[in-house]
């Protein structure tokens, strides 16, 4: 006689429950929960049309976009968002490509700014280049980069050659690691223009060949902030006075120290003050040397620091490559001005959530693992522990280079 078949028993009830904390994992939901409060705020504003999407629906849809590189265009969020599980999840409607197409030009992207004001005072990052904390001053690296979009867009045609170009104007917080402003305009949009609207007190303004406007360098004077700006080879002084250089600014490969008025045209030149003038060498890229001229209105700051802190405005470049090819950065969501610029924002405000949850300037590293988090193959809590991890190792790394690099100097 067979024995009697047993039933398999059913898994224990607790074996199925989920880990706490685990809503949070699904699609970044704890990203939301850093700004719920303000999202509830852009809710106030009134819907799109006579539809249910509002401006807080559409911040979100973004940021699943920004956290997910393989999210292309609009039609994708909608396909994300068909899933009843995550429209309950985040409490957002679908958000049909055509509804959203249109509300990107009907929501002023002027109101997420606010938003990600309360971000950057809460990132609260502190660690930055010891040696930069005598600039006294926000150090700001500005700059501009080009993106093409499609020739359809008459707005974005570029000098009439049928190519469109936007230009997106940052100025990068050297300090924080992550943007204090942005702006977007039509590729002809002028880079000093825009800074000059956007100019505040007791900054530290960083910028290449394409800020040497004397008018600008007056503007940014009498804001109450300084300046630090590379000068072309055709740029006219007198000298005032020559300085001595020390052997440290020897060892930064500094040729020449001195007091300038620039300009020869009196009457062309605004009326600035004797500034300082430091010519130094720099190793580029390809590994060629290459001799700049900087000008600030500093002359308290020795000149070996006046070539760091010109070092640094590579952060802004770092930036944009970073957008490009990480962020993948390179397809707007929207044809309109409007439309660009929330998406522009939106982007910040992702990169000011990482700052938030790492508490360190956000990298390429902690975008890839946090963006794992958004898609639900780590917890939030594992992310931030490899990130943390990586950081380390870097550190640590950096530090070894810095100590290489001084050895191999003292023993030449």
């Amino acid at each position: 006689m067979r024995g009697k078949r047993h039933k398999p028993k059913p898994s224990s009830p607790t074996s199925a429950q989920p880990v706490p904390g685990s809503e949070d994992q699904v699609i970044g939901r704890r990203f939301v929960r850093h700004i719920e409060e303000q999202l509830r705020q852009l809710h106030q504003h009134p819907a799109h049309g006579n539809r249910d999407i509002f401006l807080d629906h559409l911040v979100v849809g973004h940021l699943i976009a920004f956290f997910n590189p393989g999210v292309r265009g609009l039609r994708t969020i909608e396909d994300i968002l068909e899933e009843p599980r995550v429209r309950k999840r985040f409490g957002i409607p679908r958000l049909p490509k055509s509804t959203v197409s249109d509300a990107q030009n009907v929501f002023d992207a002027r109101l997420l700014l606010p938003l990600i004001e309360s971000l950057r005072e809460r990132a609260g990052i502190q660690e930055h280049d010891s040696r930069l904390d005598r600039v006294t001053r926000q150090l700001v690296a500005v700059d501009s980069s080009f993106f093409t979009v499609a020739p359809r867009i008459a707005w974005a045609v570029f000098n009439g050659s049928g190519k469109g170009n936007v230009r997106l104007h940052v100025q990068f917080n050297v300090f924080d690691g992550v943007p204090d402003h942005v702006t977007l305009t039509d590729g002809q949009g002028s880079e000093t223009d825009e800074l000059r609207k956007s100019l505040r007190k007791d900054c530290f303004y960083v910028g290449d060949r394409g800020f040497q406007e004397y008018g600008l360098l007056k503007d940014i004077l009498d804001a109450g902030s300084d300046f630090l700006v590379r000068l072309r080879k055709s740029a006219r002084y007198d000298v005032l006075e020559e300085r001595p250089l020390t052997a440290a600014d020897q060892q930064a490969r500094i040729a020449r120290d001195a007091v300038v008025q620039l300009g020869w045209r009196d009457n062309q030149t605004p009326d600035l003050p004797g500034l300082r003038w430091v010519e130094a060498t720099f190793t580029n890229r390809q590994g060629h040397e290459e001799t700049m001229f900087l000008v600030t209105n500093r002359l308290d700051l020795p000149a070996w620091m006046i070539a760091l802190i010109y070092q640094h405005r590579w952060q802004v470049e770092l930036f944009f490559r970073w957008l490009k090819c990480m962020a993948h950065f390179e397809h707007f969501f929207s044809e309109s001005l409007n439309g660009m610029t929330l998406q522009v924002y939106v982007t910040m405000i992702g990169l000011l959530l990482i700052a938030v949850e790492t508490g360190a300037k956000p990298s390429k590293y902690d975008y890839a693992l946090l963006s794992a988090a958004m898609s639900g193959l780590l917890t939030m809590e594992e992310a931030l522990k490899v990130a943390a991890k990586r950081r380390a190792e870097r550190k640590r790394a950096a530090e070894w280079q810095k100590a290489y690099n001084a050895r191999k100097k003292n023993a030449q």
